[in-house]
């Protein structure tokens, strides 16, 4: 499912299209819709709401054409996905990269996906 300005195969879908498609899928095979979820749902959305313009345009057309896949890794092994409770994955900017500390697990897409989003906390600023 295209986002707005990426996808170049038809206009941008409603949120109820995009329900009822991965409920549709859900009917056939769960895992189909699971897959569809964490890509185009949590994976692709993440990266157009959370990004600047440049980090978009270099992941979002790939992705939309579905040339590459989105895996999405917020949940911890010892807080589950509560991020309120506090999240104990860390990021730290060292030089030109970030260093990530913390484990995640049941990152959906994760054995053949092309980008992940990781959940992490700033250690700079929390």
């Amino acid at each position: 499912m295209p986002y707005e300005g990426y996808g170049d195969h038809g206009p941008v879908a409603s949120h109820l299209l995009t329900g009822m498609m991965a409920m549709e899928m859900s009917r056939v095979d769960a895992s189909v819709a699971t897959f569809f979820g964490v890509h185009n749902g949590l994976a692709m959305y993440a990266i157009q709401a959370g990004v600047d313009q440049a980090q978009r345009d270099r992941w979002l057309p790939g992705i939309a054409r579905m040339d590459t896949v989105g895996a999405f890794a917020l949940t911890e092994p010892l807080d589950g996905s509560d991020i309120a409770a506090g999240m104990r994955t860390t990021a730290r900017w060292d030089g030109d990269t970030w260093v990530l500390n913390g484990a995640k697990c049941w990152i959906g897409n994760a054995t053949f996906a092309d980008h992940v989003v990781v959940w992490a906390r700033d250690v700079e600023d929390d």
